[in-house]
């Protein structure tokens, strides 16, 4: 599996640092990629944001997310504390990469929207 950081240098809006595609390179998946996860300027000038894809739906008190990334083990709901550690692993590993990356010389844009940029 590799990270593939999409930089949105001037692009809009204007909050949102990357998209991030993870590329699967192995297994029955290989070839494949999955999107929709971003990362984001933190409104509060902490450290950025990352998000992962989830599902909107209604409820008689308003709107609610189903998040799609979740623990793949039996009996592990969404509320389960070791779920959550997994997950946040997850968004701390994208985060930490997408600093190291901001964090290197600025390259030219190989695309309309910004560069590609591969994370291991």
């Amino acid at each position: 599996m590799r990270l593939h950081y999409v930089l949105n240098h001037g692009g809009t809006p204007e909050s949102k640092l990357a998209e991030v595609e993870v590329h699967f390179e192995e297994g029955l998946l290989a070839g494949l990629k999955l999107v929709g996860c971003s990362v984001w300027r933190s409104k509060k000038g902490e450290a950025p944001t990352v998000l992962v894809p989830s599902r909107s739906y209604a409820t008689a008190g308003g709107i609610r997310y189903f998040e799609l990334l979740r623990a793949s083990e039996e009996g592990t709901g969404p509320n389960d504390p070791a779920a959550k550690i997994m997950v946040r692993k997850f968004k701390d590993y994208i985060k930490d990469e997408y600093q190291r990356i901001e964090a290197l010389p600025a390259e030219p844009a190989k695309e309309g929207r910004g560069a590609k940029v591969a994370a291991g």
